[in-house]
């Protein structure tokens, strides 16, 4: 272990209560963790508070306490299988808990323009406990003065995808409605927002048109840019399944050689195929694309082509003119002969499904192929792959993005994003904003009016802002932070000059260190109740315990008390917008906002209102019928689909099942399939990067005042910077400060998910317990390097903090799979390396001691449509650790 081991103080981790072996923070008359005392059913039926695959979870409960988690072998996608951080979930509910609001001592105040001296700090001796009387005072009096000096558009949220819907579904309320403000952010914009947006370019409305059945149905399976075997693990285990039943063909476009790819492999190398391309999907797409149409022409679908599609005659054209295999090797990285044996395989699997009329090619992608420069662009340059050759729009085949949070797909259906509003319907819709201001209860006037608030590059832009003094106060809602890229320079000083409010579960969560009011909040489990969508658009209800630690209040709670009382105080009826009252067990009813949301929905895409109608028939209330069906596939717009459990696949053949269908066949107005070409063009590549390279190096250049840099960087399919190649094999400490010869990417893996709970669980803390840098023997030997050596990954980022001014992690090296560095279960090629951001806060939160802020280093640029950054290419260099 290193010099400083963390795990000096985690002897005691993996006790049956799963103490985290964090000090954590020492709040005052918080050491102490007691319950409310409530009773509850020993067995609750629960989504897991993980991924996006949405396992049915059963929590286990004795005395009104959460003891146990379960796979529930009745649900449709897990089928009782889970993986191992589902299994440990518990483990990290009772630890390290806030029990009391904190109030800052001293607060920063925009209004006055004070900066608070001690943000950044986690000494207890800068806070005061408080009342939630006082705390909930305190926020309303700020909030209210805020806006009525600078406009509701100065305050902004940064929300979660661990939210339920009923809680994501009221904070959208609260920022357009209530506020007037359009700055709303969550997790998802750093996680999923450019499949959002090519799926909004491309078929009209967001999320997968596939489900999870079509896994085993499909002849094909494609992983881009995703490791699902690491961060999707129940849906890399039925195509594995799958594949070793059927035989089926597949492919992997990703850098390093993962779990994935092997575990493909051993089932049959014959079929598996795997293209290591570190910026090229584009050229990958384009480059099969010419290789069907010229080799393989029987497989090109032109009849949905011409009756379904329109752009697809500039797309064919383009593609025949520059793309083909052997002339883009400089950007796909892949012999012409791979990509041509590969086009006929996919040409085969196309022909094999059109035929049956079920099957074909399914293309699953997650995080990491969305954090891209050009991330909407890959969304659509492989919905126009799929359309061209007739996958999409039957079972068995289609575009299928998997998303990162438990409730990601939630967020962005109730609209919790900048411009957004609830149902896939944009906040520039006249005639949706008279709808939601009817359904909200607020005057219409006051959404028109958000309408026209500015909040230009979305979740970065946002913290930008905020550093120019437009963004006055900020809650934080969950979501931390260090999500966003760029840390040091970003978010962690705009949270300094903001006023702002975190809801956490945790002590010594990161948002705390900057955070002038702080409430504790119930997680889940704890709950009464809720919903989450998981990415087959699938409702699942989260029971939980109604017994949260003593102190803590639910974060839906939270946002109706924000309704009631900012709203009274700005002028509106809050009995209207929030019609809702305490019940005997003091919560809020989740349920009777459920049923508010589903009214909302009528007529759009999202139509769920048949649950309504079934609840009118049977008396079977929206819960109910979600727990008997173990789901429930959005849209449900009729009660025999809602009975049914709701619309397994989305498009082309809407008229059969959906009377007075909201579109035709794709949403846009036209009813068609938008083909966009995408292109790949290095010509310009330094020129690009090098005015890129101002981002998070000099302090007065902003990406939200360059978006046209970003925009010509996307258009060409760039990354945000270069390696300095030429220094590439020099020995460890050799090269200059000023060069960074190495590719770094950040992602995940398997034991831990994003950066708060399981780094808190005994089990899978001790699994993978320390932050490591994947590196090929190559590059080792030329460093001088050995497996297991603790070394610093520098970036060309600054760090105020740091006396060299250094952005940088601390890492321990891993080489091969028989590193001493566990889990040691991928290969990465030469010249590129790899670190997991999962553990960014577990060897400490505070600051002045983290060395693993992954997020602290990377780049700042991101797509300019989807807002979501670039993680995935960022130029480093490797020093020794003294």
């Amino acid at each position: 272990m290193k010099r400083r081991s963390f795990i000096k103080g985690s002897a005691a981790m993996g006790a049956a209560a799963g103490v985290s072996g964090s000090k954590g923070w020492a709040v005052p008359g918080s050491d102490k963790i007691e319950l409310e005392g409530k009773k509850c059913a020993t067995n609750l039926l629960a989504a897991c508070p993980y991924c996006g695959v949405g396992c049915g979870t059963i929590i286990q409960t004795k005395n009104g306490k959460i003891t146990n988690i379960l796979p529930d072998k009745d649900h449709p996608t897990n089928k009782g299988l889970q993986c191992i951080k589902g299994l440990t979930s518990a483990e990290a509910i009772y630890v390290n808990r806030l029990t009391k609001p904190l109030i800052r001592k001293d607060m920063s105040d925009p209004h006055t323009g004070h900066i608070s001296k001690t943000k950044g700090s986690y000494d207890p001796k800068h806070f005061r406990e408080a009342t939630w009387e006082e705390a909930d005072e305190l926020i309303t009096d700020k909030i209210v003065e805020l806006v009525q000096e600078y406009g509701g558009n100065s305050i902004g949220l940064y929300g979660s995808g661990q939210l339920p819907v009923e809680g994501q579904y009221l904070e959208n309320l609260f920022m357009k409605g209530v506020l007037g403000s359009n700055t709303i952010e969550a997790n998802a914009r750093m996680c999923m927002t450019s499949a959002v947006t090519g799926y909004f370019k491309a078929l009209g409305s967001d999320t997968p048109p596939t489900c999870y059945d079509d896994i085993e149905i499909s002849d094909m399976i494609c992983f881009w840019g995703h490791n699902a075997r690491g961060s999707h693990p129940i849906l890399y285990w039925r195509v594995a399944d799958h594949k070793s039943k059927n035989d089926i063909p597949t492919l992997c476009v990703d850098p390093r050689r993962t779990g994935t790819v092997a575990g493909l492999e051993e089932i049959n190398p014959e079929n598996s195929t795997h293209f290591p391309t570190i910026n090229g999907d584009i050229s990958i797409h384009n480059a099969i694309a010419y290789a069907i149409m010229e080799k393989h022409p029987e497989a090109v679908d032109w009849n949905l082509l011409k009756n379904h599609t329109t752009g697809w005659e500039t797309y064919v054209e383009e593609v025949k003119k520059d793309y083909r295999p052997e002339d883009v090797i400089d950007r796909t990285m892949i012999p012409a002969e791979e990509i041509y044996a590969l086009a006929a395989t996919w040409a085969e699997a196309s022909i094999k499904g059109k035929k049956r009329g079920q099957g074909g090619v399914l293309a699953f992608w997650g995080i990491g192929y969305n954090q891209h420069l050009h991330g909407q662009h890959n969304t659509m340059s492989l919905i126009n792959l799929m359309a061209l050759t007739g996958n999409i729009g039957r079972p068995g085949c289609g575009p299928h993005s998997q998303t990162g949070q438990p409730n990601a797909m939630g967020e962005r259906l109730t609209g919790g994003l900048t411009g957004r509003l609830p149902f896939n319907i944009g906040l520039d819709d006249d005639k949706h904003r008279a709808v939601m201001a009817e359904a909200w209860g607020v005057p219409k006037a006051r959404l028109d009016a958000v309408a026209s608030a500015a909040n230009p590059g979305m979740a970065v832009g946002m913290m930008e802002r905020a550093l120019k003094g437009e963004v006055k106060a900020m809650f934080m809602i969950y979501a931390t932070h260090i999500d966003l890229p760029d840390a040091y320079n970003l978010s962690r000083p705009a949270m300094t000059k903001m006023f702002t409010v975190s809801q956490e579960i945790y002590k010594d969560a990161p948002n705390n260190l900057y955070s002038d009011i702080i409430l504790p909040a119930a997680t889940w489990g704890e709950w009464v109740g809720g919903t989450y969508v998981q990415s087959e658009r699938r409702f699942y209800v989260c029971d939980g315990t109604a017994n949260p630690v003593k102190g803590c209040r639910p974060d839906m709670d939270m946002v109706i008390d924000k309704i009631k009382s900012i709203g009274e105080k700005l002028g509106l009826d809050p009995k209207k917008i929030a019609p809702y009252e305490r019940k005997e067990n003091g919560y809020y009813d989740p349920e009777e906002v459920f049923r508010d949301f589903l009214k909302a929905s009528k007529g759009t895409d999202a139509d769920l209102t048949g649950i309504l109608e079934v609840e009118k028939e049977t008396g079977k209330s929206p819960y109910q019928q979600i727990r008997d069906l173990r789901g429930i596939q959005w849209p449900a717009p009729t009660a025999a689909i809602a009975k049914a459990g709701g619309t397994k696949r989305r498009y082309m053949g809407q008229e059969s099942y959906w009377p007075d269908k909201p579109y035709a066949e794709f949403r846009h107005p036209d009813g068609k399939l938008h083909i966009h070409m995408c292109r790949q063009d290095y010509s310009n590549y330094k020129e690009v990067t090098d005015e890129l390279k101002k981002l998070g190096t000099d302090p007065n250049y902003f990406a939200i005042d360059h978006l046209d840099v970003l925009v010509k960087a996307r258009d060409a399919g760039l990354t945000p910077e270069l390696p300095d190649k030429d220094f590439l094999g020099k020995k460890i400490g050799t090269v200059p400060k000023d060069k960074f010869p190495f590719w770094w990417a950040t992602g995940v893996v398997y034991e831990h998910f994003h950066t708060a709970k399981t780094i808190r669980a005994g089990t899978t803390k001790k699994l993978v317990p320390e932050m490591y840098v994947e590196m090929h023997p190559e590059d080792a030997a030329e460093l001088g390097v050995k497996d297991g050596q603790w070394v610093k990954v520098i970036t060309r980022r600054n760090n105020p903090n740091d006396k060299n001014n250094e952005a940088y992690i601390e890492a321990r090296v891993s080489i091969g799979l028989d590193s001493v560095v566990k889990p040691a279960r991928n290969t990465v090629p030469k010249g590129f390396l790899f670190s997991p951001w999962n553990l960014s806060v577990a060897d400490s939160a505070d600051p002045a001691k983290n060395r693993w802020l992954a997020n602290g280093t990377t780049h700042r640029a991101f797509d300019p449509v989807s807002g979501q950054a670039d993680f995935k290419k960022n130029a480093c260099r490797i020093e020794p650790l003294s």
